[in-house]
């Protein structure tokens, strides 16, 4: 399968070559790239070739499939551009900005007959998906409450990537997008209704999300929350779950833990324990009892991204809805939108999953 890649940042380097150099059947054909520098280095680097434009990737490299890795405003007219020249698309998160956006990509996909994927690769870091995997097993039960974590001292105005620092008012959903994916993964299934709220901290004069509190409702009564705050000071906890089962709390920390205890902790048993899990761990608590669950590679993400994207390839050659697909994403937009609409009118929200007639 020919695969070709538009925008060759940091996302391209970082995770989209490393995971795609995984899948035998794949070869890369080049990338795409308005900027020169990035051009330049990119050849140096990958031995890859690069081209100036789309539509000289698509002439020249002749892709049967994209991965869109620009920044999110560009995403729906290059998933459209390349649909409409019947390719398949895996595009980066965050998918689109808007529910509607994902409707008219949804749309051009079932007319062109080919299929979306957006990278929400957190599903597949083992720490993740062993917590998952865990949920309605006998030894934890059904889930009962799930929160979810990110404590970052990162302003989101601070931001060193342009695009990202251009939209501080949206931390929950330029980064937020995989804690809202990762927690309908768990759940495995929409929540109903959302209530948020929002604030920038003390600096009174920006409109920022900065900290952002998030509650879900999920069918049968059950809740979850999201915790973001950018503005801590403390060690940073790149993302943490705590899923509360019947007769166990699973555990997962991605980021990385290497910890001794010695002695005795309140509300925890006394005695030596070693937590080490550099890309992070997963464990189960049963009273003051632990047992670890699993453990990611030291460059979870590239690893995550391989492992989805795999799943990604092997559904379009046999043609068929790939994991993490543009339905599943636009999902996520709906509870994102109603998230940041509870936020602005101080109310809860239900949300409606009803595709928009004018896409």
């Amino acid at each position: 399968m020919r695969v070709g890649l538009i925008g060759l940042g940091w996302a391209a380097r970082a995770f989209h070559v490393p995971a795609l150099a995984q899948i035998p059947e794949v070869t890369v054909v080049g990338g795409a790239d308005l900027d020169p520098a990035q051009r330049a280095t990119w050849a140096k680097e990958t031995g890859i070739a690069a081209f100036e434009s789309f539509e000289e990737l698509v002439e020249r490299g002749r892709p049967e499939v994209v991965v869109v890795g620009t920044p999110p405003d560009s995403h729906r007219a290059l998933c459209l551009a390349a649909l409409e020249r019947g390719l398949h698309v895996i595009c980066e998160k965050p998918f689109v900005p808007a529910p509607a956006d994902a409707d008219a990509i949804i749309a051009a996909a079932r007319q062109a007959g080919r299929h979306v994927a957006v990278n929400h690769e957190f599903r597949c870091k083992p720490v993740f998906k062993a917590l998952m995997e865990k949920i309605g097993s006998p030894e934890a039960g059904r889930l009962v409450f799930t929160q979810i974590w990110q404590l970052m001292d990162l302003a989101p105005w601070d931001e060193p990537v342009a695009w990202r620092a251009a939209m501080p008012n949206r931390t929950l959903f330029e980064g937020g997008v995989h804690l809202v994916d990762l927690l309908l993964q768990i759940h495995g299934e929409r929540p109903e209704a959302v209530y948020a709220r929002h604030s920038s901290g003390l600096e009174t004069e920006r409109r920022a999300d900065a900290i952002h509190l998030v509650t879900l409702e999920f069918p049968g009564g059950l809740l979850a929350q999201i915790t973001i705050d950018r503005l801590c000071p403390a060690g940073t906890r790149y993302v943490e779950v705590r899923a509360d089962c019947e007769r166990a709390s699973l555990r997962a920390s991605e980021g990385g833990r290497a910890t001794v205890q010695l002695g005795k902790k309140r509300a925890e048993r006394t005695g030596i324990r070693l937590d080490f899990g550099p890309g992070g761990l997963a464990w189960m608590e049963r009273g003051l009892r632990r047992t670890t669950l699993s453990r990611n590679p030291r460059d979870p993400g590239a690893h995550a991204t391989g492992e989805l994207f795999k799943g990604i390839v092997r559904a379009l050659r046999e043609g068929r809805e790939p994991p993490s697909s543009a339905q599943e994403a636009r999902d996520v937009m709906v509870v994102i939108e109603g998230a940041y609409r509870s936020a602005e009118t101080g109310t809860r929200v239900e949300l409606d999953y009803a595709a928009t007639s004018s896409s």
